[in-house]
């Protein structure tokens, strides 16, 4: 779970509060969490470059909601690195077994990997997903398809909360295929949601193998909080967009890095 004493908590929590209310001020905050206004001060800045909220005088107030139609964060992402999502998909796709039980978070590449396998569905599959986009979307018969409870963030279109973690830690998965906003190798893989921190580390705790489905775009990119260090996935499958440079230093580092083709003529895999 995550350290609730973190700065990277604090700031997720302040985010929260500031979504919540709308506008909050670095007064309030800092009391609130027992920090100077300094470092309150400088938690509201990162926040405002991560393009989270607004600074405004005396505090910050959360973004102004978008014209309809409203725009999510599900659907800019499901434009986003369409070719390298698939072929990300088709090689996680083929370690996938019949018979096995998987969980498929609620990332565009997860869906890809959903439809990869609705194409070419396993026998007596068992899915769990904290994606309604994914559960939706797959009608195969052989695939039984489990969705947690838990509390829906319209915007990125995932079930993340207590009851989902409770949900979870209580299954067992083959493997676990997890996505992020970012990854690095000082802070692993990232999101600026704690509530879906704690989803994903969960579904990966309950999975005997964890597998990390990353485009190119979100190599060297971090975000808030981290999920999980590199080194602890047991498979991260990248596109060969990866800047060599960037490849070599993670799987100098321990990470096992496979990288697939994104071309629409090939999705061979290359692997370690």
């Amino acid at each position: 779970m995550i350290d609730a004493t973190a700065p990277g908590a604090r700031r997720a929590r302040i985010l929260e509060r500031i979504q919540r209310e709308r506008l909050v001020s670095l007064t309030d905050l800092a009391t609130e969490h027992a920090v100077s206004a300094v470092t309150m001060h400088r938690d509201l800045q990162l926040l405002s470059e991560e393009g989270l909220l607004e600074r405004v005088r005396g505090g910050a107030r959360s973004l102004p909601d978008p014209p309809a139609p409203i725009e999510t964060g599900w659907n800019a992402r499901l434009r986003e690195a369409g070719p390298e999502k698939d072929a990300i998909a088709a090689a996680a796709r083929e370690l996938i077994e019949d018979g096995s039980t998987i969980f498929i978070d609620a990332s565009a590449t997860g869906l890809a990997l959903a439809q990869a396998i609705e194409v070419r569905p396993p026998a007596n599959l068992t899915l769990v997903t904290n994606s309604p986009a994914i559960a939706l979307g797959l009608s195969a018969a052989s695939i039984y398809v489990i969705v947690d409870p838990g509390e829906l963030d319209q915007h990125m279109r995932v079930l993340t909360g207590r009851w989902t973690i409770d949900f979870l830690a209580h299954l067992t998965f083959a493997t676990a295929f997890i996505s992020a906003a970012g990854i690095t190798l000082g802070q692993g893989l990232t999101t600026s949601r704690s509530g879906l921190a704690d989803t994903l580390n969960t579904a990966a705790d309950s999975a005997k193998r964890v597998i990390g489905l990353m485009d190119s775009t979100k190599f060297e990119r971090s975000s808030l909080m981290t999920i999980r260090s590199a080194t602890a996935l047991d498979l991260v499958i990248t596109d060969d967009r990866l800047d060599p440079g960037v490849a070599a230093a993670f799987r100098a580092a321990g990470v096992n890095l496979q990288l697939v083709s994104a071309s629409a003529e090939s999705n061979d895999a290359e692997a370690d």
